[in-house]
């Protein structure tokens, strides 16, 4: 069982979920500018709240047993719920691991996805991962390839990965386990 599922950072801190965070997260992941590059849709709070259940009982199971860590980044000061970061199997290769985050759009520009991403990218290599780390990326979501970028991953060629796409259409980026350095 993983231990502590608090990362503290800067304004940040990322924790475990709650049911009590339905209402916002279900706010958070209907915005238009979420939707856009996001492929998970809730059309009630009651589906959204069923998978929360799901995310929520992860946390009691050992690292190796894990099928998604989901965790809520906050606003330190006030608590507020401002995203999410989750680890898990790729949708097409389950034993290649992905990571993905969504901020809500009031804090974009402010640095909080780059912040957020390389706190949980240094507790997942210290606490869970065992390989390399992937992330999918929409071509056209420049923002969040910048971020990916500024955590140390690069675009890797995937259209054989990614046999449920047209080529092009996701781009894949790793950050290679071996070559990071786990200090904080």
């Amino acid at each position: 069982m993983l231990k502590d599922l608090t990362i503290i950072t800067g304004q940040l801190r990322i924790d475990k979920f709650t049911l009590e965070d339905v209402d916002d997260l279900f706010a958070l992941m209907n915005q238009p500018a979420i939707m856009r590059f996001i492929p998970d849709r809730y059309r009630t709070k009651r589906e959204l709240r069923k998978t929360l259940k799901w995310l929520i009982s992860n946390y009691s199971m050992k690292p190796n047993e894990i099928t998604r860590l989901s965790l809520g980044i906050r606003l330190k000061e006030t608590n507020e719920l401002i995203g999410w970061v989750t680890y898990g199997p790729l949708p097409y290769d389950e034993c290649l691991k992905e990571v993905a985050y969504a901020i809500d759009p009031a804090y974009w520009n402010q640095g909080f996805a780059t912040a957020a991403g390389k706190a949980f990218l240094q507790w997942l290599l210290k606490n869970v991962a065992d390989c390399d780390i992937y992330a999918q990326v929409n071509p056209e979501n420049h923002q969040s390839i910048r971020v990916l970028e500024k955590l140390g991953m690069a675009k890797v060629k995937a259209d054989r990965l990614i046999k449920d796409r047209k080529p092009g259409e996701v781009w894949l980026y790793r950050l290679k386990k071996k070559t990071q350095n786990h200090s904080s």
